[in-house]
């Protein structure tokens, strides 16, 4: 009876290790002069990911293979754009481990003063139910979004606060042209 109730708490417990899923990814983007700065958070599950999409590495023996690799792959599976056209991927880089063991830390740096729309289709190769979460620093504001195999891209919507005082301003520009014409036709009619 003890060897079971010590079986039913290890078994219970061990679902609890890992602190993040296995198949989501976390992303903070940002606008720094000429950079876009994307700071990334994978699973340990980042490396099935990349060795499924190049499987040759799984008798690589230099990290510059690897290196190598994942910068194709944020490449292909990472985009910002701004009307259209692919900012450049500048490099990948290991961040500071901050986290879990488990997980791996990345900054990517793209050259680009302004962006609108983000694409994200990492870690999809092996997850079909991959949430990939984004936190983005845009125009003052930020805009939270998930990528997954039915949204795999997100445009940034101009904004809001900035076109509601355009709004306004033109409100009160019509208003004012309106009492100026009323104010010269009562004046004409005098």
């Amino acid at each position: 009876m003890r060897s079971r109730f010590l079986l039913f708490i290890f078994v219970t417990l061990s679902t609890f290790s890992f602190a993040h899923d296995a198949n989501k990814a976390f992303f903070t983007i940002q606008q720094k002069e000429a950079i876009v700065e994307v700071t990334a958070e994978f699973p340990w599950s980042i490396r099935n990911a990349l060795i499924d999409a190049s499987p040759g590495l799984e008798n690589a023996k230099s990290q510059n293979d690897f290196d190598t690799a994942f910068f194709e792959y944020v490449q292909n599976n990472f985009q910002i754009r701004n009307n259209g056209s692919s900012l450049k991927l500048l490099s990948v880089n290991d961040a500071s481990h901050k986290g879990h063991s488990h997980q791996t830390n990345f900054v990517f740096l793209f050259e680009g003063t302004e962006f609108d729309d983000i694409k994200n289709t990492m870690m999809f190769n092996i997850y079909k139910d991959q949430e990939n979460f984004h936190n983005v620093l845009f125009q003052k504001e930020h805009i939270n979004f998930i990528t997954s195999l039915d949204l795999e891209s997100f445009k940034m919507a101009p904004n809001s606060s900035s076109s509601m005082s355009q709004k306004k301003t033109g409100l009160l520009l019509l208003l004012f042209l309106v009492f100026v014409i009323s104010f010269w036709i009562k004046k004409k009619q005098l």
